[in-house]
């Protein structure tokens, strides 16, 4: 640990004998600690109460206020009963030692004390306090870090949802005879590149706020069947684009679920999306519903790629950094799916997945049913 994390460590010296408290200071000081001293038990909760300290060795024979009672009083106050105390004392019989760690000592040192030992036990609770220290340190980071990530993905969706319409809308408008092969087939790319960043951008802002705790949960009861077919929908045109049939089962009649929407329909969007990933052109994606006992189950299953045992151990144990590539070398970016996992979970279901090599994948997941 560096002298500067060593400066910033405090230890309280608690002791009515002077000359005890220099032999500790002497040891201490080398370690580059900062040290406080208090000559009573009354100014030793003063002394905590105005500075703070990160730990505190405590002496327990001394006038009016004994090192018990101050260490009962410390861990009364809810300020400072988080503070490690170490009691340093001539009393060593196992009555006086089974009582200071019953009022929350962490640990009791007999004196006359080894300085090595005093050393090493001050020396593990600064080590503790700097990994905790270390700890908080990286969640802040980390929590800024998704913040960042929710601002940027929240500016960015709204222009980019602006622009993917219009390029559905100029695609839908030119006609291919008039603008040839060669720019047509740009156009479709330009469309499906806006529409796979609108994904990602969306999934990007999803995912940073269920991160900082900042996804709503809204489940109400609503038809399962009309959600998955107007959401697979949209997809129609993205696989007749590679050659590929969407097909949407078992949704002609209502199929009532507890369920949020719009999570339902992140779900959907990504699945399927990856489905027409890994499927060659000429195959098919098949959308199904059907309810049994544990409630709605939906599948998205396709004739694609496949996976190994182990690619799917990788998925499942949410690996970030696993990347497969699609039949026209799509690469994802694995958001998506850790996506679908966490708000299928807040639904209290569970993701599961079939695939063999060569003979495609079928994702399935289950909802509560509203009966």
């Amino acid at each position: 640990m560096s002298d500067k994390m060593a400066a910033d460590y405090s230890v309280l010296i608690v002791d009515d004998v002077p000359t005890n408290v220099m032999l500790v200071q002497a040891i201490l000081k080398k370690e580059g600690y900062t040290l406080l001293t208090a000559n009573s038990g009354k100014k030793a909760l003063e002394m905590t109460d105005a500075h703070n300290p990160n730990l505190i060795l405590l002496d327990i024979m001394m006038p009016e206020m004994d090192g018990f009672e101050v260490l009962q009083r410390l861990k009364e106050n809810p300020k400072t009963n988080h503070i490690p105390v170490i009691i340093m004392s001539a009393l060593s019989d196992m009555q006086s030692v089974v009582r200071g760690y019953q009022l929350g000592a962490v640990e009791y040192v007999t004196k006359p004390f080894q300085r090595e030992e005093l050393v090493k036990r001050v020396a593990h609770r600064f080590e503790l306090f700097s990994i905790k220290r270390i700890k908080r340190e990286l969640e802040q980071t980390i929590e800024s870090r998704d913040t960042l990530y929710s601002v940027i993905a929240h500016d960015l969706r709204s222009p980019l949802g602006s622009l993917q319409m219009m390029n559905n809308a100029i695609l839908l408008m030119v006609d291919k005879d008039k603008v040839g092969d060669e720019v047509f087939e740009m156009l479709k790319m330009m469309n499906k590149t806006s529409e796979e960043i609108f994904l990602l951008l969306d999934n990007l802002l999803k995912w940073a706020k269920n991160r900082l705790n900042k996804q709503i949960v809204f489940k109400q009861v609503t038809d399962v069947n009309s959600i998955v077919d107007s959401t697979a929908q949209i997809y129609i045109p993205v696989a007749e684009q590679k050659g590929i049939t969407l097909e949407i089962l078992n949704i002609d009649k209502e199929l009532n679920g507890f369920v949020d929407i719009d999570m339902l329909k992140t779900i959907i969007r990504n699945l399927v999306s990856n489905a027409l990933k890994f499927t060659y052109s000429g195959g098919k994606v098949v959308v199904e519903t059907k309810e049994d006992e544990n409630g709605i189950v939906v599948s998205v299953s396709d004739s694609g790629k496949g996976m190994t045992d182990e690619e799917i151990d990788k998925l499942i144990n949410k690996n970030i950094n696993f990347t497969t590539y699609g039949t026209n070398n799509e690469k994802g970016s694995g958001l998506g799916l850790m996506l679908c996992k966490d708000f299928i979970k807040l639904h209290n279901g569970e993701l599961s997945i079939d695939s063999k090599p060569g003979e495609g994948s079928t994702f399935s997941f289950t909802l509560p049913s509203s009966n």
